[in-house]
């Protein structure tokens, strides 16, 4: 797997940086987690601050543009949506309580 950085943005309010990125790839698309190490070691930051927004593969080609956000601290990571973070392992589903139901009113 091929990684090239096309563009860093540094987002000083979020605490992050903004990764856009292209991938290569000889067989299937490479796992998110594979991708998350790969950026981890190219940026030098710890993997379980990087987030995996989004990758799209090109039809027909083996190569992928992709979208990551690297955090400064996990405190920063409380901005990132929810499904993304459980998406990526780096936090746990939520299960909603179900409320008992109620009998309907006799007439």
């Amino acid at each position: 797997m091929e990684l090239r950085i096309v563009e860093k943005k540094e987002n000083k309010l979020l605490k992050r940086a903004e990764i856009s990125f292209e991938l290569g790839f000889d067989k299937a698309v490479p796992a998110r987690k594979e991708v998350r190490e790969a950026l981890s070691t190219s940026l030098g930051a710890n993997p379980e601050l990087i987030v995996i927004v989004k990758i799209k593969n090109r039809y027909g080609t083996r190569s992928a543009k992709g979208m990551a956000h690297a955090y400064k601290d996990k405190a920063a990571m409380g901005v990132e949506k929810k499904h993304l973070l459980v998406r990526e392992g780096l936090a746990q589903k939520v299960k909603k309580v179900e409320a008992p139901k109620k009998a309907p009113a006799k007439k």
